[in-house]
């Protein structure tokens, strides 16, 4: 008990929040943010195909531990930057608010520029918009993915101009044109390649059902942006707190030193 006693208990900081003012869900900025927004996704889609060949492991537990670290580190990254926007949006709106507080005039664009709780999922699923449309459509038409015939033989080229074999072998040299199915397939994979390293290429059923699903995958970098932007109010309180923490510290340091100099008394002039 004594030991108990002795030990000090921290004393809670008390978090400073500052008003700030609220802004729209959508602004004038909205339309660029959507633009980077999708840039950004086509950026993790050329990730995702550099590193498809690196992370498909025959073992499942190592398939579903890499391309998971993958997943959550994309995730990571868009919550990051949806963290960012809200912050700046937060921040807007505490300026916008010392301003109409002191008597001047607010822009109409700049109101609406400051932090509202949508506008990070509005743009995180505007931004997505026609990925989700591709997955739609390859969900709507999606079909059990089959081997094909493969490559004739070489050995067996000189035969094909046998009139009695030729017939049966020109199967092999036809080809099948890629249809709209077979273009979705390529940007949809493209977009959700670590889900598809997790199910596996040989894995058809498995493929036929995340599919007809993608639309949700690639709907988790839009969820994340908007859970980030959300996180600016903790964010800019935060740093309010950190402020004032440091301001009573240094004051607390100033009459620590105060008090040590009038304990010492006045210095002696020789």
């Amino acid at each position: 008990m004594e030991m108990k006693k002795k030990k000090k208990t921290k004393k809670s900081v008390k978090p400073v929040v500052k008003p700030f003012m609220k802004g729209t869900a959508v602004d004038g900025g909205t339309i660029k943010s959507v633009a980077l927004f999708f840039g950004s996704l086509l950026l993790v889609m050329l990730a995702n195909l550099l590193l498809s060949a690196v992370l498909v492991w025959d073992n499942l537990a190592l398939r579903l531990l890499f391309n998971g670290i993958l997943v959550l580190a994309i995730g990571l990254l868009f919550l990051q930057s949806g963290a960012s926007k809200g912050t700046a949006a937060v921040n807007q709106g505490e300026i916008m608010l010392q301003r109409q507080e002191a008597g001047r005039e607010v822009n109409a664009e700049d109101r609406r520029s400051c932090y509202h709780p949508l506008k990070g999922y509005i743009i995180g699923l505007l931004g997505s918009l026609p990925y989700v449309i591709c997955c739609l459509m390859l969900a709507a038409t999606a079909h059990r993915v089959v081997s094909g015939m493969g490559a004739l033989p070489s050995w067996l080229s000189s035969l094909q101009r046998r009139e009695e074999i030729g017939g049966a072998l020109a199967f092999y040299s036809q080809t099948t044109p890629m249809q709209l199915e077979d273009m979705l397939r390529v940007v949809v994979r493209m977009c959700i390649m670590p889900f598809v390293n997790m199910v596996g290429a040989t894995n058809a059923d498995g493929l036929l059902t995340l599919e007809r699903l993608s639309a949700l995958p690639m709907l988790l970098p839009a969820l994340f942006y908007g859970i980030g932007y959300q996180q600016g109010v903790r964010v800019r309180t935060q740093v309010h707190t950190d402020i004032a923490t440091g301001k009573r510290k240094r004051a607390r340091k100033a009459k620590k030193q105060q008090r040590a100099r009038a304990a010492k008394g006045p210095e002696q002039l020789n």
